[in-house]
């Protein structure tokens, strides 16, 4: 009786049932649907698991929009003027342009809208092409019709397949024909652009003086051949009561059919092709070049000439699975798609390094998983421990429910988030736990004990669990592409812990009450009951667990025998030397009373507070003393480069292939690399860059090289220093610019250092571009220093004597129209032959033009059929075309770029720039605008701290409620500069800089580091309101709270301590969190009790000093009254 009078006087059971512990008492009671939902969560995990795209990053929507107009012969100046002006004109009608920018260069307008984050899109690309085709009406009449297209998210080729084999390349070409058209019928392929490789071209060769004799024009001849080769359908008809479908057959059978092509009727006779022209089946002039390196391994390696194909797939498609069918499809079909003896090989395939990366993340989350685990064993028992850690792949699989919900792909930063989430995830299990532990141990059973403390419990972990999700919500809201990169980061932590969140409060309690002894004694070993095989069975359990979680890809490395050592030497001293007795652990007891002893004295308060905020402004100064560097992101290992070959403009295609094969002899000396793939003039590059010519026709003056290194523990080289050194080996290369490229951590971005001219006077901006461009140059550091003012490509202008050309009887148009048609030639039709399309061309004149010389010698024919020679009606002169013309908002620009070596920070180099140009006076006219990386990086880390001001702000909010009061928040959030004190020395002290990620790290603290502070203001307020005084509800509360506060801590550290040592990538976010994490939590135990316990005793001496002087003033009226 006396037992059960106690156990009904425990608070816990007094206590109201709120709505939280109402729902975990429903499943206490009904436990056989909690087995239910586990088996649905299981199915819903698995099935979106297997129907989630996966991607090596996540998808960026970009909004942007472009228009492409062809001013065929125009100058630059004329295009900017007649075309781009009209153009940015009626497009800055549209609302939501968040900037208007293009480039005027020979022949081409080019204009970019970057729209507002968020809108819709298709409405916006339609308004578009309203204003387009208005312009259109204003431009001049030669201007082609514009092209208006969206940008994609993601335009890059996932694998190049290389042909080759004992074909020639017209063969070849057909043969890649073939595969281009069986790939592109499937769902997941987008484009497949064919690199190299000969196309046959039929070639009309009029007879210039034939024309002239016959009086032919040559629209006459383009017509007749084009009628000549056409099927006329010709209706149905009822016929002897008989329905036919009739049709006219007119198409060309064969390449000598053209001879006889009918163009007109004079005289006695008809003028056919053969009269007055030479038909000839023979190639279209060679756009590109493709080979492949072969025999890298051996002594005598080679390049051998190929047709390449470069493929991209659709936004929505898995990548691997993109690959995976490429890979059957070649596989399956050889032999019927294309010969057996045919070689086909594939190169450049992303979804081997996404496969990758996607696989190691995925193995250092499940090594952060053991992890975890091992510190829930360290912390409580066996049992409780499994408990707690169901909550984890469950939490998982519903995150991937949500996220395949969302539309959303699983890729690097969203098994990252996952995996900072995991250490997360067990925190309200925890102290749940715990909670449900410690009323075990005051003799409740295993039910009461689950629903009296959820009961207790959950409202503060509710509000611990909301202030996490209130820190990383503004993340969610980051403009821009860069939010649009690190937005699947707080998505996937706020379903996961959301998720967690419902698990822990219907899950935990339900298994606690069916899973764990009915009574419970709390002492934490019991020798006497516990067998000496369960201890060794317990510490060998801790240990496989720690190597596993530390353990390489192949093998356990020095890390894994630490940490074994670490933490199976903290399993064997809790086992065998663990308190045998009631009560707290020794180091509890004496991490109590000298808590008690700090915030018992006023001067030590202080002293405590004092010394944390000297610690909080001291680490804040290692970035202005410079110890700290800043970045944007942290290069990375990766196991691709490329080369980009640009010779100058008007190089021809042979000129451009000689530089890159004086590049791949180089490259035959590095022994790292694996394989590459050399492309001229079509490079099958993405949209993004500068090397995007792919998309159309070939350009003769650029290449691009695409090297795949051997893996990561093949080589003792980073792809970092291998770049550095191919750049100084690529030096003695003349004639060309050569830019090895490195793969980008982080979004799409531009150049590392951009510096913009904005003005009118183009000749001043270049003057000034060019003397910024030579100090760039000047920094060390620095590389590859260039301006947007590309100097123009060669060009022969034409004058025509006009007075002459009247004399011999010919005009301006019969002139221009000669010279164009003989160089260029027109497109007639396209004939068929098995199956094959074949451009018909005509051509002015009988041989090809290939020198100045042969244009010289060029004859125009009047009407009498009279040669009249070039030089006697025109001449020309060789000049330069101008450079491009770029436009920003309307206004021109100049921009003045250079990348970075290896580990030079860009804030440095920026900074250096300006102090050399701080006495350079600019011309009038001209502004001056710093962009690139650190542009981003001042807008990147504004939108940051803006995020950190709403995240507490939210938290605040929450906490208000929660507590009821408008100071205690004030208390909990003490804890966010409590952790930057951690941050800042931890990432200093690990080599890293203070980067973009590092800043995401800081926010999430904001929600993470509060967590431990709420339980800890929570349960003091909860002591004081069931009758314990300030100073000992302040103790007790570190006594009991002490162990889940740690706990919880080591687990989210521990969760992401795996992928922050083994990924690069994730270092600064990582050791942000981990440091910033521990940190906060030893100075939390002191701290916000010793801040708690200022500002209570301040409210209560206040309220004494008021009962006083209302006691004295009562003493007072009633002597007053006697």
């Amino acid at each position: 009786m006396k037992q059960n009078e106690e156990l009904k006087s425990i608070p816990e059971l007094q206590q109201p049932k709120n709505i939280l512990g109402k729902w975990a008492a429903f499943f206490i009671d009904r436990y056989k649907i909690v087995y239910l939902i586990l088996v649905a969560i299981v199915i819903v995990g698995v099935s979106a698991y297997l129907g989630l795209p996966r991607e090596l990053n996540p998808e960026i929507v970009l909004p942007y929009g472009q228009v492409l107009a062809v001013y065929p012969g125009a100058a630059p100046e004329e295009v900017e003027t007649l075309v781009t002006d009209v153009l940015e004109t009626k497009l800055e009608e549209i609302e939501d342009v968040k900037m208007l920018s293009s480039y005027s260069t020979s022949g081409i307008a080019n204009v970019w809208l970057e729209f507002e984050q968020g809108v819709d899109m298709e409405k916006k690309m339609n308004e578009v092409r309203e204003k387009t085709t208005a312009a259109a009406l204003e431009f001049p009449s030669d201007v082609e019709t514009p092209i208006v297209s969206s940008l994609q998210s993601n335009n890059s080729p996932i694998m190049i397949i290389n042909i080759s084999g004992d074909y020639d390349l017209v063969t070849l070409k057909r043969f890649a024909e073939e595969i281009k058209q069986r790939l592109e019928s499937d769902n997941s392929i987008s484009e497949v652009l064919i690199i190299g490789g000969l196309e046959r071209e039929i070639k009309v060769h009029i007879d210039p003086q034939k024309l002239a004799v016959y009086g032919i024009t040559l629209d006459q001849i383009k017509t007749s051949i084009a009628l000549a080769n056409l099927n006329y359908p010709g209706g149905t008809a009822t016929l002897d009561e008989k329905t036919y479908n009739i049709r006219t057959v007119g198409e060309l059978k064969s390449v000598d059919a053209l001879n006889e092509v009918i163009i007109a009727y004079q005289g006695s006779g008809p003028v056919r092709i053969k009269d007055i022209a030479i038909v000839e089946d023979g190639y279209k002039e060679v756009e590109s070049y493709s080979r492949m390196s072969q025999g890298l391994e051996s002594e005598s390696p080679s390049m051998k000439t190929a047709v390449a194909l470069s493929v991209k797939k659709k936004e929505t498609a898995d990548i691997i699975k993109t690959s995976e069918l490429v890979r059957s499809i070649l596989n399956n079909e050889k032999g019927t798609l294309y010969p057996s003896d045919l070689i086909v090989e594939v190169s450049g395939d992303t979804a081997e390094f996404v496969s990758d990366s996607l696989g190691a993340v995925t193995s250092n989350a499940l090594s952060g998983l053991f992890l975890v685990i091992v510190v829930l064993f360290l912390f409580i028992g066996l049992r409780e421990a499994g408990i707690v850690s169901i909550v984890i792949p469950l939490a998982i699989m519903m995150t991937l429910y949500f996220l395949n919900l969302a539309g959303m792909t699983l890729n690097t930063i969203t098994l990252f988030s996952m995996v900072l989430a995991v250490g997360m995830l067990v925190d309200n299990g925890i102290v749940i736990m715990e909670n449900i532990d410690r009323l075990r141990g005051m003799g409740l059973n295993a039910k009461l004990s689950a629903e009296a403390g959820t009961n207790q419990i959950a409202p503060a972990i509710m509000a611990s669990t909301l202030t996490t999700l209130a820190a990383f919500f503004p993340i969610a809201l980051t403009p821009g592409i860069m939010g649009e990169f690190i937005r699947s980061i707080p998505i996937t932590v706020m379903f996961a812990l959301g998720s967690s969140f419902l698990l822990a409060i219907t899950i935990t309690p339900a298994l606690c009450s069916r899973l764990l002894a009915k009574q419970h004694d709390i002492s934490l070993a019991k020798p006497k009951t516990r067998s000496q095989i369960s201890k060794v069975l317990s510490v060998l359990l801790i240990v496989v667990l720690s190597m596993q979680a530390f353990k390489d890809d192949t093998s356990y490395g020095l890390l894994s025998f630490i940490f074994a050592a670490i933490f199976g030497g903290l399993m064997f001293a809790k086992v065998y030397f663990g308190k045998k007795n009631k009560g707290h652990h020794p180091i509890v007891e004496a991490y109590g009373e000298r808590l008690y002893k700090i915030v018992s004295k006023k001067s030590k308060r202080w002293t405590v507070i004092l010394v944390l905020i000297l610690a909080f402004f001291t680490s804040l100064s290692l970035i202005p003393l410079g110890l700290l560097k800043v970045e944007m992101f942290s290069q990375t290992d990766y196991e691709r480069l490329y080369v980009d070959i640009n010779t100058p403009k008007g190089a021809t295609l042979e000129q451009t292939n000689a530089v890159v094969q004086k590049v791949e002899k180089i490259l035959f000396t590095y022994s790292e690399i694996k394989t590459f793939v050399s492309n001229v003039g079509i490079t099958g590059a993405d949209s993004f860059d500068s090397f995007s010519a792919g998309s159309g026709g070939g350009t003769p003056n650029i290449a691009r090289i695409t090297i795949d290194l051997c893996k990561e523990e093949e080589r003792t080289r980073t792809s970092m220093a291998i770049a550095a050194d191919l750049r100084e080996a690529l030096k003695i290369i003349p004639g060309a610019d050569l830019e090895v490229i490195e793969l980008e951590s982080g979004p799409p971005s531009g150049s590392a250092v951009a510096i913009g001219l904005i003005g009118e006077d183009l000749q001043k901006m270049e003057e000034v571009a060019n003397h910024f461009e030579s100090i760039l140059e000047t920094i060390p550091g620095t590389r590859d220093a260039s301006t947007s003012l590309s100097s123009g490509g060669p060009e022969l202008e034409i004058s025509i004597d006009k007075e002459k050309a009247a004399k011999f009887g010919i005009d301006e148009m019969t002139i221009s129209s000669t010279i164009r048609n003989t160089v260029s030639g027109i497109n007639a039709t396209t004939y068929r032959s098995n199956q094959d399309d074949i451009d018909v061309m005509i051509y002015s004149g009988m041989d090809d033009v290939q020198t100045k010389g042969d244009l010289e010698s060029l004859y125009f024919y009047n009407r009498l059929g009279q040669a009249i020679r070039f030089n006697q009606i025109a001449s020309f002169k060789e000049t330069a075309t101008s450079p491009t013309i770029r436009h920003e908002d309307g206004k021109r620009r100049v921009n003045v770029t250079s990348q970075t070596e290896a580990d030079i920070n860009t804030v440095e180099i920026v900074d250096q720039f300006k102090a050399k140009i701080a006495d350079y006076k600019l011309p009038e006219g001209i502004s001056i605008t710093y962009e690139g990386e650190l542009g981003d990086m001042q807008d990147s880390f504004t939108d940051m701290f803006i995020n950190m001001l709403i995240a507490a702000i939210l938290v605040y909010l929450i906490l208000a409620v929660q507590f009821n009061s408008l100071s205690q928040p004030f208390i909990v959030l003490f804890a966010v500069p409590l952790g930057l004190i951690g941050v800042m020395p931890g990432l200093f002290l690990t080599g890293n800089s203070f980067g973009f990620l590092a800043f995401i790290g800081v926010v999430a603290l904001v929600g993470i580091a509060v967590n431990d502070a709420i339980v800890l203001v929570d349960y003091i307020n909860y002591l004081r309101q069931n009758g314990y005084e300030l100073l000992d509800a302040v103790r007790e509360t570190g006594k009991t709270r002490f162990m889940p506060v740690l706990a919880t801590t080591i687990t989210t550290a521990g969760g992401i301590l795996p992928l922050t040592l083994k990924q690069e990538f994730f270092e600064q976010m990582g050791f942000a969190l981990i440091f910033g994490l521990m940190m906060s939590t030893i100075l939390t135990l002191v701290a916000i009790p010793t801040l708690y316990t200022m500002l209570e005793s301040f409210k209560i001496n206040r309220i004494d000093k008021k009962e006083k002087k209302k006691s004295r003033t009562n003493a007072a009226e009633t002597a007053a009254t006697i």
